[in-house]
């Protein structure tokens, strides 16, 4: 999958902004099966505006009129793939309207429409404010994953251009108007499914905290002077932003405050602030805008603690001029990688007049941290010829979790399985159980002994002895050989080291060692195992359970210059 880059039409009144995709980005979506029908290329009964939509698909007002079925035939939606929450958040149902057909046609348009993602129309892909000056502007590239769709293709120097689908009805009923590989409007049959899908919608610029450049632009390391934001432009003239979007899922008290910031060549910032969202990747930061677009820009405190919620921060803005926003917010663990959009908390205005910046209206979810080290428990581990061990393993920081694979330098002495971590021990001597996070790399080791013990009959405990982190519970099983089973009572020779409850479980309270004693019910048998007790590791997460991947599409903007534009006709 490759970024998406939306192309800027038009912005209507600094509150919403209509993007195109720049590319053909999907395809093998037929405008309507159920041809033969007046209302065939009615995009209110399309199912590529099924596909589109996903979830937030609206059933048309036309529906019990057409009688149609409308379905998705592949197994994912351009919505559910394409946008993350947070982005999808900050997409807006537009009432769509449908009322343009193709010059001369002899159909109707059928009924307008709430759409969040939508194909233009004929009379949009005519408009010369959008930049559609000819068939030539028209022209549109198709991604990889568009290619690999079946979309009806044409190269030319390498370049391969696609045909696209509009959302207006064709000449004739069973067509669908549409551009050709050669840009040229035109319409097609709407069972083919080898046109192409540039999807469009309308983004709610209140989001926007502020816009910087896709590539390059937005530093990730923790500045005492803000970084200079440097835009680039293609050969038509064209910049590439990437986007910050306002959210409550981290927050900053409005309690900020410094001291005056004046018009000058350089300005040292001092700041007091409280209530920060803090944890592992978050940062305070600064940014320096005119309107939406970032000036300079830079994370000048680490808010990795919970120490960390309240306190100063300095920074020198290098250049400050009149009119010019200064805000500080918060930045969780968020894809501040090129062309991925970012999201931040709401901003508090420190200087200037400021903007009105709305949160999106959904939490976003944010990647996991990066793992730092990860721990076996238990660390050290005494198993009798026989039996088995489930091992476990925790991340630090906090929230870090990966898959994990699991291997043994001695599978003859004590085998692992690779992915339960369950020990099992096969003959008396050492071996070095290893865990490896698949992700970061990261390794941790659990050296196991196993001992051959006379098969008498009596009451056996696994393991016989462990090492453990402090915080850390583990469970110790019970076995009865030759003996009934029967309920027993357990207790530490040192409860400030380590407590155990009536079902074996211990929890290390602090550094040292004791022994773990059960005792059957009769009285006739006991068994005991050794605890050892190491520091606490600094945070410890979850098990080696599955990794929670981010992926969505992501909101690059190519911003265009105004140009003018005349309406191409296809020849038949």
């Amino acid at each position: 999958m490759e970024p998406v880059l939306w192309r800027v039409l038009e912005v209507s009144g600094d509150k919403t902004a209509l993007m195109l995709s720049e590319k053909i980005l999907d395809g093998g979506v037929p405008f309507n099966p159920d041809s033969g029908l007046e209302w065939a290329s009615w995009w209110s009964e399309s199912q590529i505006r099924k596909f589109l939509n996903g979830k937030e698909y609206v059933e048309s007002v036309s529906a019990d009129v057409t009688k149609i079925k409308v379905r998705n035939l592949k197994g994912y939606s351009f919505y559910g793939k394409a946008f993350s929450v947070g982005e999808g958040s900050g997409i807006i149902s537009t009432d769509v309207d449908n009322s343009s057909v193709y010059e001369d046609s002899t159909v109707t348009s059928g009924p307008n429409t709430t759409d969040k993602i939508f194909l233009l129309s004929y009379a949009e892909a005519g408009n010369s404010a959008y930049g559609f000056v000819d068939s030539n502007s028209r022209k549109t590239e198709l991604s990889d994953y568009g290619v690999a769709q079946g979309v009806n293709k044409n190269t030319v120097d390498n370049k391969k251009y696609g045909f696209w689908w509009l959302r207006s009805p064709g000449s004739f009923v069973d067509y669908a108007s549409c551009i050709y590989s050669d840009g040229y409007l035109y319409y097609d049959y709407v069972s083919n499914g080898a046109v192409g899908l540039r999807p469009a919608f309308r983004l709610n610029l209140e989001n926007i905290i502020f816009t910087s450049p896709a590539a390059g632009g937005k530093q990730d390391d923790l500045t005492a002077s803000l970084y200079k934001q440097s835009y680039t432009s293609d050969d038509k003239g064209r910049d590439e932003h990437k986007l910050t979007l306002a959210t409550n899922t981290y927050k900053l008290a409005s309690s900020v405050t410094s001291a005056p910031i004046v018009v000058g060549t350089s300005v040292d910032v001092t700041l007091e602030y409280s209530g920060a969202s803090t944890g592992a990747g978050y940062h305070l930061t600064a940014v320096i805008t005119s309107g939406d677009r970032s000036l300079y820009y830079g994370r000048i405190k680490s808010l990795e603690t919970a120490a960390d919620a309240s306190g100063a921060a300095t920074f020198v803005i290098p250049e400050y001029r009149e009119g010019e926003e200064v805000y500080i917010f918060v930045e969780g663990r968020n894809d501040n990688d090129d062309y991925k959009t970012d999201f931040a908390g709401v901003p508090i205005c420190i200087a200037g007049s400021g903007r009105t910046i709305e949160p999106l209206s959904e939490d976003v979810e944010e990647p996991r941290p990066e793992t730092k080290f990860v721990t076996v428990n238990p660390s050290e581990l005494t198993l009798v010829k026989g039996y088995d061990k489930k091992l476990t393993v925790s991340f630090a920081p906090e929230g870090a979790l990966e898959e994990v694979t699991w291997s043994s330098d001695s599978p003859d002495v004590a085998a692992v399985d690779p992915v339960t971590g369950v020990v099992s021990a096969l003959k008396a001597g050492s071996a070095k159980v290893t865990v490896t996070a698949k992700t970061s790399g990261k390794e941790a080791f659990c050296t196991v002994t196993v001992t051959e013990k006379p098969q008498a009959s009596g009451l056996i405990l696994t393991p016989a002895a462990m090492t453990v982190s402090k915080g850390v519970t583990e469970k110790i099983t019970a076995s009865f050989r030759g003996i009934a089973e029967q309920p027993l009572t357990w207790s530490s020779s040192k409860e400030s080291v380590a407590t155990v409850d009536k079902e074996g479980k211990v929890t290390a309270k602090s550094e040292g060692t004791c022994v773990i004693t059960a005792v059957t019910k009769d009285g006739n048998y006991s068994a005991s195992c050794e605890v050892k007790v190491t520091a606490a590791t600094v945070v410890h997460g979850g098990g080696s359970g599955g990794c929670n991947g981010i992926g969505a599409g992501a909101l690059a903007l190519l911003a265009m210059l105004p140009c003018l534009l005349i309406r191409g006709k296809r020849e038949r």
